[in-house]
């Protein structure tokens, strides 16, 4: 059998193809046509990625004031944020490593109940003493709480790959519009519920509702078939394709870019005096472009194929949304205007969901052309991979673009910023004029409970980019 980059990477011999298929060869993708068991699964992780992210952006509008009431200074309230991401990137490969061991399910669910748990115990912290224990445990609980995080969106991403084989990027792509939204919405329902109750009322009520999430996912999601295999290898193993590495680097630079803008925009748009509500409303440009376009590109990218140059040529013209941004020192043409501002912020969602969503699916593709076996272990190393370097590129991006504005000015920081943007993109483009074609290993995927008869997939050469 012919595989490319448009083909189920796993395949069942006994499947009868039913539904109508599209002009690559794929199913076409539809909430409507996809059994009652994968209907749930979708409906649990669309309605936990809403709720959790929610809960993780909540205290944006209020914590730095009540933390500084508190002793905390804007550095260490940084970093507080910041950790949130550093332990994400440490823990998510140790936990793919371990997934088929621990089992998909149970760690979605753990990490869910861990999640909200913290969530509500954040919300306690108003009544520690001030000063370093109120520091220490905010440091603790945000740590413990990223953890959770780690493990339900590592196992998420393994089992979408795991259930929707053949359509990864399009059900990614789709979960990330929850995703989005819940990020947007978390804020301005944080700082409302603060104005009604207080500090602890936002921890308090999202953190019940995502523990809620847990105990209905953990009663309606079914069983995820193969989720206790033997454990094989090391996420490491996943480094020896160069598509891999190519990848990691512009997931990186991908997430670096959007976390620059969170500390250093606000300052920038102060030249055009705005009003607070406006410039929470400038903030949502970007991340609302992206939900709305992810489902776009994970239907290009599953019916399409060309999932190297998308990442390829939606970082590249990335790049031109940061010279914009500045505006850049040397494109004198461009008005420092604020509309100037918003279609740059609006471009760049855009252009980061073409090169971020396909990027996922990618990594399987490399992991595939080493030869690792298309099971659920596999698709946990990979999930863990990806999830490690989008938490990695989230932590530098406030910690470099703080230090970058504050020694060169928002323009040529921004224009630094897109120069790595810019270097991933062509990174990439020039792997695929030297490599066109993928390698050609024989891939014999490992024996699932309750799926029959799998068959031996062969990586021909024609593989489009």
């Amino acid at each position: 059998m012919d595989v490319t980059e448009r083909t189920p990477l796993m395949v069942n011999q006994d499947a009868e193809v039913k539904q109508e298929m599209s002009p690559v060869g794929l199913q076409e993708f539809s909430f409507k046509t996809v059994d009652r068991r994968k209907k749930f699964i979708l409906v649990c992780m669309g309605f936990v990625n809403f709720c959790a992210c929610c809960c993780f952006s909540l205290l944006a509008p209020f914590f730095p004031i009540e933390a500084g009431k508190k002793g905390a200074s804007q550095s260490t309230v940084g970093l507080i944020f910041g950790v949130f991401e550093l332990v994400i990137f440490v823990s998510s490969p140790i936990l793919g490593n371990y997934i088929s061991k621990i089992g998909c399910k149970f760690m979605f669910i753990t990490g869910i109940m861990v999640c909200g748990t913290c969530a509500i115990l954040f919300g306690l912290l108003d009544k520690c003493p001030d000063g370093s224990l109120f520091i220490t445990m905010c440091f603790l609980c945000r740590s413990v709480e990223a953890l959770g995080c780690a493990a339900f969106v590592t196992a998420l991403f393994a089992i979408i790959a795991h259930e929707f084989p053949d359509n990864v990027i399009t059900v990614l792509g789709t979960l990330e519009t929850f995703s989005g939204l819940g990020m947007m919405v978390g804020p301005p329902i944080g700082g409302a519920l603060y104005e009604v109750g207080g500090y602890g009322l936002p921890f308090f009520v999202l953190g019940s509702v995502v523990i809620l999430c847990g105990l209905l996912t953990s009663y309606v999601m079914p069983t995820i078939e193969g989720a206790k295999e033997k454990y094989k290898g090391s996420v490491f193993t996943l480094f020896k394709s160069p598509i891999v590495w190519l990848t990691w680097l512009n997931i990186t630079v991908g997430s670096i870019s959007i976390g620059y803008y969170d500390p250093t925009l606000a300052k920038h748009l102060e030249q055009f005096n705005l009003k607070t509500w406006v410039v929470g409303i400038v903030f949502l440009i970007c991340p609302l472009m992206y939900a709305l376009t992810a489902p776009l590109w994970g239907y290009l990218g599953d019916s399409k194929g060309y999932v190297r140059a998308m990442i390829s040529i939606g970082n590249i013209f990335c790049v031109f949304t940061w010279l914009m941004l500045g505006p850049a020192p040397f494109l004198t043409f461009i008005p420092k205007e604020l509309y100037i501002t918003c279609i740059a912020l609006g471009s760049m969602g855009f252009f980061l969901g073409c090169s971020l969503i396909p990027s996922f699916k990618a990594i399987l593709i490399g992991a595939v052309s080493l030869g690792m076996p298309t099971d659920i272990d596999t698709y946990g190393k990979v999930s863990g991979l990806f999830n490690s370097s989008f938490s990695f590129g989230a932590f530098l991006g406030p910690t470099i673009g703080g230090a970058m504005v504050d020694k060169f000015g928002f323009p040529w920081a921004s224009v630094g910023i897109g120069a790595l943007i810019l270097a991933g993109g062509l990174f990439m483009g020039g792997y695929i004029c030297i490599e066109p074609k993928l390698p050609e290993p024989k891939v014999e995927p490992s024996a699932k409970e309750g799926i029959n008869d799998e068959v031996k997939i062969e990586v021909k050469a024609e593989v489009p980019t």
